[in-house]
């Protein structure tokens, strides 16, 4: 298993929990709910465990293909490197402590993630059932109790049961997302140091980050420009006071070389010159690249959208909503009578969830 077939496997799990929860019967009796507990918090143990068996070897993987991908790069500017075996390329310290702290980082994060979604579960399925079952003991729940308890549930648990982590503004992030922007950055940021270290251990101290049409703000600003990796030549910023990429979950921005000794003085300083003036936090992207980016994200915010909107249909609809994502969009983009139809069914649903 890679790192995509990783991320794929946490949606994979955190569907699978969506599913046992809303398919849960008699959730009223306490066993029961006991026992669907307890499933949900092996399910996620499973996540660690695959977790800690995949993400190690696989940042490990990504940090020696970036030293040898530097290392070619460099010979090809004949630049003198040693070309080592990767069992070589660990035993030296600028590695093996750079590779050392990723891992652990991410380790951690992910660990994290984990215990705080079983918290969440734990915590979601004991309130929602306590509030139902006062609820019935109100006369409150008409029709079938074992139906209203397993949908409500269901509803509640896809809204709050697997959140992994809080923002600084509120925004709950559930483990499957969460997992994935940790996983994303880890392997980048292993990239990342893999190819400077290499770099500044073959004497080249100056690095290139990468151009792409469609950027971010944040990456936007250091885009295109080169910088010091030990801040010792003059007139380029310090990797330690300007950050290198990743700057941002899923960011693509990568790093290369720049060699002087091939670059003539005017070059050089044109180089230079692009720092001048520059106040972090600035916008100095283009009209073109900002409606590039900004069509790039519409199409993300709309797959996402309607991944959501799935996951709250299939919550309260259960069996009777689209047996996949790509069935529900196409019933959707139609917007035919099979659309109508589905909206209906979820919004009686939903009345029917609903307790005065």
């Amino acid at each position: 298993m890679n790192h995509n077939q990783l991320i794929e496997y946490f949606a994979q799990v955190i569907q699978e929990i969506f599913a046992r929860v809303g398919n849960a019967n008699n959730l009223t009796d306490d066993k029961n709910a006991q026992k669907l507990i307890s499933a949900v918090l092996k399910s996620l143990d499973i996540l660690g465990v695959k977790a800690n068996e995949v993400m190690p070897h696989e940042l490990e993987k990504a940090y020696l293909e970036a030293v040898n991908g530097a290392t070619k790069e460099l010979a090809a500017q004949n630049v003198k490197v040693d070309k080592l075996e990767s069992t070589e390329i660990l035993k030296r310290k600028i590695h093996l402590a750079a590779l050392k702290r990723v891992v652990s980082d991410a380790m951690t994060d992910l660990k994290t993630a984990i215990r705080t979604a079983k918290k969440s579960a734990k915590t979601t399925i004991a309130k929602t059932l306590s509030a139902v079952k006062k609820e019935i003991a109100k006369g409150l729940v008409m029709g079938s109790h074992n139906k209203y308890v397993s949908k409500r549930l269901a509803k509640t648990f896809q809204e709050q049961g697997l959140t992994s982590f809080v923002t600084s503004d509120g925004k709950k992030l559930r483990l499957d997302k969460y997992a994935k922007t940790v996983v994303s950055y880890k392997m980048r940021e292993a990239s990342t140091q893999g190819s400077v270290n290499c770099y500044q251990e073959s004497g080249v101290t100056l690095i290139k980050i990468s151009e792409h049409g469609a950027s971010c703000a944040k990456c936007g600003q250091y885009a295109g420009k080169v910088m010091s990796i030990d801040g010792e030549y003059k007139g380029f910023p310090s990797a330690k006071s300007v950050p290198l990429p990743p700057y941002h979950p899923h960011c693509r921005h990568t790093v290369s070389s720049y060699v002087v000794e091939y670059k003539s003085d005017k070059e050089i300083q044109a180089e230079k010159d692009k720092w001048k003036g520059f106040k972090e936090g600035t916008d100095t992207r283009t009209e073109a690249q900002k409606k590039a980016y900004a069509k790039e994200q519409e199409i993300r915010r709309k797959a996402h959208a309607e991944l959501k909107a799935y996951e709250r249909y299939r919550a309260v609809l259960g069996k009777d909503a689209p047996k996949t994502i790509g069935a529900f969009r196409r019933i959707k983009r139609s917007g035919g009578k099979s659309w109508q139809k589905l909206q209906l069914a979820y919004r009686q649903a939903n009345r029917e969830l609903k307790v005065e």
